[in-house]
């Protein structure tokens, strides 16, 4: 069940005002990804979530996952080294998620891209899904986060 691999970028904004996004690639966990299109006013608009299940451990006392610390949106953008956390966050800042190995660890600049780096993704790939919610379980140790 737990087979598939997603990547979340984690939204960054330094103090000058740019954004910077940090990549975790995530193995071993299990996406449930729905497509629908539908009339809307003047021709097919399309609604595409996700929801990625993610199991997790406990590192020092906290949830870890990919062997990172998961922190709170807030907490993490206050960190002095957030390549080495992750978090999940929603709203206004958010993060997104792909269903795919980025394969680098590298952060990626917004000023890369024309339309900033979630912009691109969207704009060129399929199973790009930014953050809308995010669930932790105990019981049985995983995150669900779900993606519009």
């Amino acid at each position: 069940m737990y087979e598939d691999v997603v990547t979340v970028f984690d939204r960054r904004r330094t103090e000058d005002g740019k954004t910077v996004w940090y990549p975790t690639v995530i193995e071993g966990v299990h996406v449930d990804a729905s497509f629908s299109a539908g009339e809307a006013g003047y021709g097919r608009s399309r609604d595409c979530r996700a929801a990625v299940l993610i199991p997790y451990i406990r590192l020092e006392g906290a949830p870890a996952v990919a062997g990172k610390l998961v922190l709170p949106p807030k907490l993490w953008r206050r960190v002095d080294t957030p390549e080495m956390y992750l978090t999940f966050a929603g709203g206004e800042d958010f993060d997104f998620f792909v269903t795919e190995d980025w394969q680098s660890t590298d952060p990626v600049a917004d000023e890369d891209y024309n339309g900033g780096f979630y912009g691109y993704m969207a704009r060129t790939r399929d199973g790009v899904f930014a953050v809308a919610s995010v669930c932790r379980y105990d019981a049985l140790p995983h995150y669900e986060v779900t993606g519009r």
